[in-house]
């Protein structure tokens, strides 16, 4: 973690990584019970944060002595970093909690311009933005990532920004906005992301294409075609898929592979909500 840069958030139950992934995830996301009685959150290095799916009543020790809550559903948490909680389960209880991975934290604290940020532990948050972003990955989670590491790229970056701009100790400078991109590197960014069509796109591969931060790529990029990153990347593979099916002999299941979507169920949702008919009935119109 670079010097300055430090974390008072919430434990939760996710191990420490002792060996690198082949490929950097932004979260982890995991749905957990804690049943009545005695429950422990292992210490974790990264940010931790809880959506409360279910009421329950709780205490545990702390070093300000012991803290009893009563915590409603829907309501939010931002844990202690690295120190395990021993809590006391006075009903069961259903959470999804959040891993934030540090890499992410730290990309967006160099957007805030802030030598180093400082997460306060929080419980009973009500913050609907922050809920928001959260049920997105959730959700994401129970649909197994259909939309692909790109799109929870930008959820992270947007959850990481929303922390260190609401919740830092240290108020934030936030810079203005860093205008449209350039039409040549916006022409270059384009290519990148139709050579990538059938794979997945990275957010920061894409912003060091621009030769700028991921945030500030989100808002210069939005700025020039109206559109997010992944809205864009999605009107893409919506474009060439139905180029596709313009052959009658590639079967749905090959236009979705060839499109860059998970399977045909995730290209007819896509497909209907961008061009506002199936892919079937499309197909038949042509």
């Amino acid at each position: 973690m670079n010097q300055g840069f430090s974390f008072t958030s919430e434990s939760a139950l996710f191990p420490i990584r002792q060996t690198a992934k082949p490929e950097f995830k932004p979260v982890d996301v995991a749905e957990v019970t804690a049943p009545r009685g005695k429950w422990i959150l292992p210490a974790v290095n990264e940010v931790r944060l809880g959506l409360i799916l279910s009421d329950y009543s709780a205490s545990w020790h702390r070093s300000g002595g012991l803290l009893s809550i009563d915590v409603s559903a829907g309501s939010l948490s931002i844990c202690e970093f690295n120190e395990p909680r021993f809590m006391e389960m006075r009903n069961p209880a259903s959470i999804a909690l959040v891993l934030l991975r540090n890499e992410i934290l730290e990309q967006a604290l160099h957007d805030s311009r802030q030598p180093r940020v400082e997460l306060q532990e929080r419980h009973g948050l009500q913050d609907q933005n922050m809920r928001r972003l959260m049920e997105i990955l959730l959700y994401e989670k129970r649909q197994g990532f259909q939309n692909g590491a790109f799109f929870l790229d930008g959820i992270a970056a947007a959850l990481a920004s929303h922390l260190i701009h609401y919740y830092s100790a240290d108020a934030p400078v936030i810079g203005n906005s860093v205008g449209g991109m350039a039409p040549s590197t916006l022409r270059r960014c384009i290519a990148f992301m139709e050579s990538r069509l059938e794979g997945d796109v990275r957010l920061d591969e894409l912003a060091r294409e621009a030769g700028l931060s991921t945030s500030h790529f989100i808002r210069s990029f939005r700025e020039s075609t109206g559109k997010t990153p992944y809205q864009f990347l999605l009107e893409r593979r919506v474009q060439r898929a139905q180029t596709l099916m313009r052959d009658p002999r590639t079967s749905l299941t090959e236009v979705a592979k060839s499109s860059g979507f998970a399977n045909q169920h995730h290209m007819a949702r896509v497909f209907g909500r961008i061009a506002g008919m199936t892919p079937s009935a499309y197909r038949g119109s042509l």
